[in-house]
């Protein structure tokens, strides 16, 4: 997750979503969705800091410059927000109406979910990208058997890698579908509670048809763990919804390595390439193939592990703390 413009942006909607709600007298939530992120993004930033501290990293100039806007953007977005909710809320601000309760209701859930969006980014920058990149020292490509503080293996980084994306997705497709069900409710007629009601009834719906079920059995149980060195064999599939055909995942020739992981699916290259006394191509790997989180089955652990960053850096993994670049957003 790059801060620029991607955590800064999540964090100036939410900051937006927060004056909103204050301003059609969602106040007291919006005042505990602020003070939550506040306090999260404060520790998060204290928990980076202290890891740094106990495993004696440096912070590079690139990480840093960085790492002061992740900290003045949540300061410059969420102070503020805070200051005049708080305000709204003692001044007891809000319209009334029909249509007022209605953009109180949709705005307060989307006021939710972007806070979560913007917490898992947060814990995608102070707590897996540290440790993916290898700026506390060990690092995928290299080493198996990482010392960190917690999340202390690869295995446990990729878990905690998919909980909170799944989380984050989660609340997103919840509580959208929730805010376009209330705005529904409006059009037709609905009553406040049937608001609600059909809200959370949508937004359950939304969530249970999703395609995150893969997602949380990865969460539970990773079976392909970032810097792992896989063989990929494509097993069709049958679709459970008509015309319920078969469907081939992608074919990746030789060994693949794991660069990273999200809902979306696992992104991994070419592995032989990158352990060639010259790999070819740039610097760094910037471009990977996806294997959707279904076809995981696809994959099985090659019994040889990646051995080109073994005395040098082959440039496999573009989260490296040695590459400039690896904050940009790709």
């Amino acid at each position: 997750m790059s801060p620029l413009p991607y955590v800064r942006a999540h964090a100036v909607v939410l900051a937006v979503l927060l004056l909103a709600s204050g301003v059609l007298g969602a106040s007291l939530l919006a005042l505990l969705c602020a003070l939550a992120a506040a306090t999260a993004a404060a520790l998060l930033n204290l928990r980076y800091r202290h890891d740094v501290k106990v495993t004696q990293a440096s912070i590079p100039p690139h990480r840093e410059k960085l790492d002061d806007v992740v900290a003045n953007d949540a300061m410059a977005a969420l102070g503020p927000a805070t200051l005049l909710v708080a305000a709204s809320w003692a001044a007891g601000i809000g319209p009334d109406g029909d249509a007022a309760a209605t953009a109180r209701i949709a705005v307060g859930f989307l006021a939710i979910a972007a806070a979560t969006i913007y917490l898992s980014s947060l814990v995608d920058w102070y707590v897996i990208l540290p440790r993916v990149s290898g700026q506390l020292g060990p690092r995928p490509c290299r080493d198996r058997d990482p010392q960190f503080p917690f999340p202390h293996s690869w295995k446990e980084v990729t878990r905690w890698w998919y909980i909170h994306r799944i989380v984050a997705t989660l609340a997103f497709r919840f509580l959208l579908a929730a805010a376009i069900a209330a705005v529904l409710g409006q059009f037709i007629g609905a009553g406040e509670q049937a608001k609600i009601l059909a809200g959370l009834v949508l937004g359950i719906f939304a969530t249970y048809v999703s395609t995150l079920s893969s997602a949380v059995f990865q969460g539970a149980q990773p079976k392909l763990l970032v810097g792992e060195t896989v063989i990929v064999t494509p097993r069709p599939r049958r679709q459970w919804w008509p015309p319920f055909t078969k469907v081939y995942p992608p074919a990746l020739a030789g060994r693949q390595y794991v660069i990273d992981v999200s809902v979306e699916g696992i992104h991994m290259t070419a592995a032989a390439p990158r352990e060639l006394p010259d790999p070819p191509g740039p610097r760094f790997v910037c471009e990977a193939d996806r294997l959707a989180l279904v076809n995981h089955d696809s994959a099985r652990l090659s019994p040889r592990e990646f051995s080109g960053c073994a005395d040098r850096c082959s440039g496999i993994n573009w989260y490296c703390i040695d590459n400039p670049r690896c904050f940009e957003a790709k």
